[in-house]
């Protein structure tokens, strides 16, 4: 997976994930959880990247629903059912395959355990009026890639923003253009199917 995907998936999985006591008393942040947690859900964003490389900027789609999420997005299609990654890119044909393996305790390379172990990684340290939304600020307890986020949410509970500051000091920036709250799905759902005999496909299941 390059690494503005996975840098996208791990930012995403911070902002649904449960953030334990420390979040028991700021409502709206509850909130965005309760929806985020019991539904599957679909948005559409805009991105940017700072780092010491040529800064990046784009666009992508994502929908989640617990540990299992699809991704579009920087050229790539990536799938992911709770047990197997898929990593997809059309422009040459080639797929990747990875498990989802407990036995990696690289945050950053699995998501799928940043999003399992969030409410142990992060707390909230902060809230502040900014404009109409409600802005909070999450620093990380343990290392996990990410070491503080900035989240905006409206009073509706929806998530507008997101600024996310990195181990390696990149800074990450997402304006939320849409969100929807979509029927549960099936763990299927977040697979990519049958793929055909005309990809080059690498299985390191």
């Amino acid at each position: 997976m390059n690494n503005i995907s996975r840098y996208l998936i791990i930012l995403f999985l911070t902002v649904v994930a449960p953030f334990g006591l420390a979040a028991q008393n700021n409502a709206l942040l509850e909130r965005l959880y309760d929806t985020f947690a019991n539904n599957c859900i679909a948005l559409d964003c805009t991105y940017s990247i700072e780092s010491d490389a040529v800064p990046v900027k784009g666009q992508c789609e994502i929908e989640f629903q617990g540990t299992s999420y699809k991704m579009k997005g920087g050229g790539l299609e990536i799938f992911c059912d709770g047990a197997s990654v898929w990593i997809m890119d059309a422009d040459v044909m080639e797929a990747v395959i990875e498990p989802v393996s407990d036995e990696s305790q690289t945050y950053m390379s699995n998501p799928a355990l940043l999003f399992r172990d969030m409410d142990q990684m992060f707390s909230v340290s902060g809230s502040s009026a900014a404009g109409a939304a409600m802005r909070y600020r999450l620093s990380a307890q343990k290392p996990c890639g990410v070491r503080t986020a900035v989240l905006d949410i409206d009073k509706n509970a929806v998530l507008q923003k997101a600024e996310f500051l990195m181990d390696n000091d990149c800074v990450i920036r997402i304006d939320v253009k849409s969100v929807t709250v979509l029927p549960k799905k099936e763990n299927s759902a977040f697979a990519p199917g049958k793929i055909s005999s005309d990809w080059v496909v690498t299985d390191l299941r």
